[in-house]
Protein backbone atom coordinates (compact mmCIF):
# COMPACT_ATOMS: atom_id res chain seq x y z
CA UNK A 1 0.00 0.00 0.00
CA UNK A 2 1.36 3.33 -0.72
CA UNK A 3 0.19 5.13 1.90
CA UNK A 4 -1.89 7.66 -0.21
CA UNK A 5 -5.61 7.24 0.41
CA UNK A 6 -8.24 8.12 -2.08
CA UNK A 7 -11.34 10.20 -1.20
CA UNK A 8 -13.93 9.09 0.48
CA UNK A 9 -16.78 9.57 -1.89
CA UNK A 10 -18.90 12.30 -0.71
CA UNK A 11 -22.85 11.47 -0.33
CA UNK A 12 -25.18 13.37 -2.53
CA UNK A 13 -27.46 15.61 -0.30
CA UNK A 14 -30.28 17.06 -2.39
CA UNK A 15 -33.77 18.31 -1.59
CA UNK A 16 -37.13 16.63 -2.77
CA UNK A 17 -39.70 19.14 -3.58
CA UNK A 18 -43.19 18.22 -2.32
CA UNK A 19 -44.85 17.75 -5.13
CA UNK A 20 -42.24 14.28 -6.02
CA UNK A 21 -42.91 13.36 -2.19
CA UNK A 22 -46.34 13.74 -2.14
CA UNK A 23 -46.51 11.28 -5.13
CA UNK A 24 -44.56 8.87 -3.00
CA UNK A 25 -48.03 7.63 -1.33
CA UNK A 26 -49.89 8.31 -4.68
CA UNK A 27 -48.24 6.17 -6.79
CA UNK A 28 -45.93 3.30 -4.96
CA UNK A 29 -44.07 2.15 -7.92
CA UNK A 30 -43.83 5.54 -9.72
CA UNK A 31 -40.44 7.27 -10.22
CA UNK A 32 -41.35 9.55 -7.41
CA UNK A 33 -41.56 6.41 -5.07
CA UNK A 34 -37.65 5.09 -6.38
CA UNK A 35 -36.33 8.45 -5.27
CA UNK A 36 -37.74 8.01 -2.44
CA UNK A 37 -36.30 4.39 -1.81
CA UNK A 38 -32.90 5.53 -3.18
CA UNK A 39 -33.18 8.06 0.09
CA UNK A 40 -34.35 5.07 2.33
CA UNK A 41 -31.26 3.06 0.91
CA UNK A 42 -29.01 5.95 1.90
CA UNK A 43 -27.59 6.25 -1.89
CA UNK A 44 -28.44 9.76 -1.07
CA UNK A 45 -29.47 12.38 1.77
CA UNK A 46 -32.54 13.76 1.68
CA UNK A 47 -32.88 17.22 3.15
CA UNK A 48 -35.57 18.73 4.38
CA UNK A 49 -37.61 21.90 6.28
CA UNK A 50 -40.43 22.34 8.70
CA UNK A 51 -41.84 24.20 6.10
CA UNK A 52 -41.29 21.81 3.72
CA UNK A 53 -42.90 19.40 5.84
CA UNK A 54 -45.64 20.98 6.78
CA UNK A 55 -46.53 21.90 3.24
CA UNK A 56 -46.64 18.07 2.97
CA UNK A 57 -48.91 17.05 5.21
CA UNK A 58 -51.50 19.63 3.78
CA UNK A 59 -51.19 18.75 0.24
CA UNK A 60 -52.12 15.23 1.60
CA UNK A 61 -55.47 16.90 3.17
CA UNK A 62 -56.96 19.02 0.38
CA UNK A 63 -59.80 17.92 -1.43
CA UNK A 64 -58.88 17.50 -4.89
CA UNK A 65 -56.66 15.26 -3.68
CA UNK A 66 -58.31 13.31 -0.30
CA UNK A 67 -61.29 12.43 -3.12
CA UNK A 68 -59.04 10.81 -5.92
CA UNK A 69 -56.47 9.47 -3.12
CA UNK A 70 -58.68 8.42 -0.45
CA UNK A 71 -55.08 7.65 1.87
CA UNK A 72 -55.72 6.68 5.42
CA UNK A 73 -54.83 8.96 8.29
CA UNK A 74 -52.46 6.33 9.11
CA UNK A 75 -50.73 5.98 6.18
CA UNK A 76 -50.10 9.51 6.66
CA UNK A 77 -48.73 10.11 9.53
CA UNK A 78 -46.60 6.80 9.25
CA UNK A 79 -45.22 8.34 6.09
CA UNK A 80 -44.67 11.85 7.49
CA UNK A 81 -43.06 9.88 10.40
CA UNK A 82 -41.22 7.97 8.01
CA UNK A 83 -39.88 11.44 6.21
CA UNK A 84 -38.62 12.85 9.23
CA UNK A 85 -36.46 9.78 9.83
CA UNK A 86 -35.18 9.31 6.35
CA UNK A 87 -34.50 13.10 5.91
CA UNK A 88 -32.22 16.00 7.45
CA UNK A 89 -34.20 18.26 8.43
CA UNK A 90 -32.92 21.45 8.74
CA UNK A 91 -33.91 24.54 11.17
CA UNK A 92 -35.83 26.22 8.43
CA UNK A 93 -34.05 29.80 8.64
CA UNK A 94 -32.92 30.44 5.98
CA UNK A 95 -35.27 32.36 3.40
CA UNK A 96 -34.72 33.72 -0.10
CA UNK A 97 -36.58 35.60 -2.56
CA UNK A 98 -34.79 33.90 -5.97
CA UNK A 99 -38.32 32.49 -7.61
CA UNK A 100 -39.52 35.61 -9.37
CA UNK A 101 -42.94 33.70 -11.12
CA UNK A 102 -43.65 31.97 -7.91
CA UNK A 103 -42.69 33.07 -4.56
CA UNK A 104 -44.08 29.89 -2.86
CA UNK A 105 -41.27 28.44 -4.18
CA UNK A 106 -38.82 30.14 -2.11
CA UNK A 107 -39.17 27.73 0.96
CA UNK A 108 -37.70 24.66 -1.31
CA UNK A 109 -34.59 26.55 -2.24
CA UNK A 110 -33.89 28.26 1.03
CA UNK A 111 -34.14 24.41 2.13
CA UNK A 112 -31.53 23.75 0.01
CA UNK A 113 -28.81 26.17 0.04
CA UNK A 114 -29.93 26.34 4.40
CA UNK A 115 -29.27 22.30 4.26
CA UNK A 116 -25.88 22.36 1.49
CA UNK A 117 -28.16 20.20 -0.88
CA UNK A 118 -25.97 20.42 -4.26
CA UNK A 119 -29.51 19.27 -5.86
CA UNK A 120 -32.52 20.14 -5.71
CA UNK A 121 -35.31 17.65 -7.57
CA UNK A 122 -38.42 19.21 -8.88
CA UNK A 123 -41.76 18.83 -11.36
CA UNK A 124 -41.97 22.09 -11.74
CA UNK A 125 -41.40 23.37 -15.52
CA UNK A 126 -42.96 26.58 -15.02
CA UNK A 127 -41.27 28.03 -11.81
CA UNK A 128 -38.02 25.78 -10.60
CA UNK A 129 -36.18 23.72 -13.69
CA UNK A 130 -36.03 27.28 -15.56
CA UNK A 131 -33.47 28.50 -13.22
CA UNK A 132 -31.24 25.40 -13.60
CA UNK A 133 -28.35 26.46 -11.00
CA UNK A 134 -28.81 29.05 -8.01
CA UNK A 135 -25.57 30.44 -6.77
CA UNK A 136 -25.70 32.50 -3.61
CA UNK A 137 -22.99 33.87 -2.07
CA UNK A 138 -21.80 31.28 0.54
CA UNK A 139 -23.66 28.32 -0.02
CA UNK A 140 -23.12 25.79 -1.90
CA UNK A 141 -24.58 26.08 -5.90
CA UNK A 142 -27.83 24.21 -6.43
CA UNK A 143 -28.53 22.39 -9.28
CA UNK A 144 -32.63 22.16 -10.26
CA UNK A 145 -33.07 18.71 -12.08
CA UNK A 146 -36.14 16.42 -12.65
CA UNK A 147 -36.87 13.25 -11.49
CA UNK A 148 -35.78 11.13 -14.18
CA UNK A 149 -32.54 12.97 -14.58
CA UNK A 150 -31.86 12.46 -10.95
CA UNK A 151 -32.52 8.52 -11.03
CA UNK A 152 -30.94 8.38 -14.07
CA UNK A 153 -27.30 10.21 -12.75
CA UNK A 154 -28.02 8.59 -9.06
CA UNK A 155 -27.87 4.95 -11.02
CA UNK A 156 -24.77 6.50 -13.26
CA UNK A 157 -23.22 7.43 -10.03
CA UNK A 158 -23.22 11.26 -11.25
CA UNK A 159 -25.21 12.80 -9.23
CA UNK A 160 -22.50 15.39 -8.07
CA UNK A 161 -22.69 18.59 -6.62
CA UNK A 162 -21.72 20.81 -9.18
Amino acid sequence: MSGVSSPIPRVVRAVVDTNVLLRVLLSKAGPSARVYEAARRGDFRLVLSPTLLREIRAAFFKPHVRRRYPLSLGEIAAFMADLQIVADVVPGHFEVDLVPTDPKDNPVLACALEGRAGLLVTDDRRDLLPLGVVQVAGCVPVRIVNVPTFLRELTAGHSRPP
